[in-house]
């Protein structure tokens, strides 16, 4: 016993060294400051960070000019401005902090075409270390020629400018193509029956199917069903779907559960990516290939932006999605949580098509369980659905930017769905 006591003692201190050290490594490469120097000639951006650290910094005049520093194993921490975000001087305009990027960055909207005329980093005087880029006026043509990308990928910028102009309007603007994927199915029946209701597995397919019903009937959608009736499908499997569909909106519908309880928590909740579920969709879309295959034409480093931008626009109208359906479904039902969730469901792991998860309530809360076996409980829940798919499809064809979304606190709990 002894013996095991010192061995636990040791395993506990190293775990609180370890503790330590990755706190400390963690500190070590957060940003703390960004700074701006106004000049007549030029811009100049200080991003000030507590170790040295590495960065790339390039401009791109795709769609809008906008200048990118990434900075790989960057942390944010700065003061004031917590979610990320600010506002920048001179050439400079609004920048955020993206950490589920492929490389953490900073991404600056700049007021006009520039160049990147000078980079270096400084040494710590008053504070941090400091990654400085000077930038100044230049054509457009110019812009594009300096922006850090090979020659070879020049033939891109009809590409990537066709490829933005997609992230700010629904692809497709007659007959949206919907996918609907009942959770479960066959010998996987999800949670079980409670208060009378059926399976999880039954309760999502007759709320897919009452969902088909109400889009058909309006006459907009084309409509992908995962499956339509008590079969099992791989999770994989449903993502294929979806993408041999060429969807333009994912949901899957569940119903959740809550161990040990016999009413404890009710309400509908919405799932959208987390930072965890992009990285594993980042590797997806890379193993898989998907539309990102290298060529002669198009370098890494292009597709890894290409990429970048797909995964970024992909949770931003995910969100918008999902705030969507708890807003309108507040009129049938109560919300577990009243925004949405992150969370790293396989389901979600597509690298392009906006997705959502949506738990339509707990079986084992009596109220939910009951509600949920009842055929016009279910059509009133689907049209709520249906009520937000056409709010997201009501800006096809605007010329303007959607509206952007945050999503709330992460849930708990494994991502099996």
């Amino acid at each position: 016993m002894v013996i095991v006591r010192r061995l636990s003692g040791l395993m506990g201190a190293l775990a609180a060294s370890l503790a330590f050290m990755a706190g400390a490594s963690a500190a070590a490469s957060e940003i703390i400051a960004v700074r701006f120097g106004v000049h007549d000639s030029h811009t100049r951006i200080v991003v000030e960070t507590r170790t040295e650290m590495d960065f790339r910094a390039f401009a791109s005049g795709e769609v809008t000019p906008r200048l990118v520093v990434d900075i790989p194993g960057a942390r944010w921490n700065v003061t004031g401005l917590a979610d990320g975000q600010g506002q920048g001087h001179g050439l400079a305009g609004r920048f955020r902090f993206e950490p589920a990027a492929q490389s953490p960055r900073l991404v600056f909207e700049l007021t006009e075409s520039v160049r990147v005329r000078e980079t270096f980093s400084l040494p710590p005087a008053d504070g941090g270390h400091r990654i400085v880029i000077d930038i100044e006026p230049a054509p457009a043509a110019l812009m594009t020629a300096s922006s850090g990308f090979d020659s070879v990928d020049q033939t891109m910028t009809q590409f990537l400018a066709e490829r933005v102009q997609v992230a700010y309007v629904p692809p497709r603007c007659e007959s949206p193509r919907i996918v609907i994927d009942p959770g479960h199915g066959g010998r996987d029946p999800g949670a079980p029956g409670r208060f009378g209701s059926v399976s999880e597995s039954h309760l999502a397919l007759a709320a897919g199917l009452a969902l088909r019903d109400i889009l058909v009937a309006r006459g907009r959608y084309e409509v992908i069903m995962t499956r339509d009736r008590d079969v099992f499908l791989e999770l994989d499997e449903r993502i294929q779907v979806a993408r041999r569909a060429e969807a333009d909106i994912f949901i899957s519908l569940h119903a959740d559960a809550a161990p040990n309880s016999n009413a404890g928590p009710r309400g509908a909740t919405v799932y959208t990516l987390s930072d965890s579920g992009t990285n594993r969709a980042r590797t997806r879309a890379r193993q898989d290939g998907e539309w990102l295959q290298t060529s002669a034409a198009r370098s890494a480093q292009v597709n890894d932006l290409l990429l970048e931008m797909s995964l970024q626009e992909k949770r931003n109208q995910s969100l918008i999605f999902a705030g969507s359906i708890l807003e309108n479904a507040t009129d049938v039902t109560p919300l577990f949580r009243r925004e949405p969730l992150e969370r790293g469901f396989w389901v979600l792991l597509d690298s392009q098509i906006p997705a959502v998860l949506f738990e339509m309530g707990f079986m084992t809360n009596p109220d939910d369980s009951r509600n949920l076996n009842t055929p016009a409980y279910r059509q009133r829940l689907m049209t709520a659905v249906a009520d937000s798919i056409d709010e997201y499809f009501a800006v096809c064809g605007n010329a303007g930017p959607l509206r952007t979304a945050a999503a709330g606190s992460t849930g708990g709990g494994p991502a099996t769905r």
